[in-house]
């Protein structure tokens, strides 16, 4: 399997299980989704972790390590929808920056479509520029 297959079936996994243990938007949230793009909010689950966790599968652990991404310092993570948030950490701006990464799959088509643009990114460009998360950032909303 190549890294874009694993990391999908890891993505869908770990979707799967913050649909089971997380909760849905509030309604303020809702907007929030709506108003960064997201078609369906209703779908989106947030998951409040202690710690967000690397994958198991070495491979992709090792990618994410070798390109910076889910290191110790990760507050936010988006996979399908939903969403690992950090306890603690929770803000209308993190939350947006999350809800824009749904939009994109969304806007994507899959998982898997999402991911190997994602992941082409962040080797191109680095993880703090890569166009998808640019864009994420360019639609972060100030706490209010």
């Amino acid at each position: 399997m190549d890294i874009v297959s694993n990391a999908t079936k890891w993505v869908e996994q770990n979707q799967s299980l913050i649909c089971l243990l997380g909760r849905t938007l509030t309604l303020e949230e809702q907007i929030i989704a709506s108003h960064v793009g997201v078609a369906t909010p209703e779908q989106v689950h947030v998951y409040e972790v202690p710690v967000i966790k690397p994958p198991n599968d070495p491979v992709l652990a090792a990618s994410c390590e070798q390109f910076g991404f889910l290191t110790a310092n990760t507050i936010g993570l988006t996979l399908g929808y939903g969403i690992y948030i950090k306890q603690g950490y929770l803000s209308t701006r993190l939350l947006s920056h999350e809800l824009r990464h749904v939009y994109q799959y969304e806007q994507a088509g899959s998982t898997e479509m999402f991911l190997s643009r994602y992941i082409s990114e962040i080797m191109k460009f680095g993880y703090e520029n890569a166009p998808y998360e640019l864009d994420a950032r360019s639609h972060e909303l100030r706490n209010t």
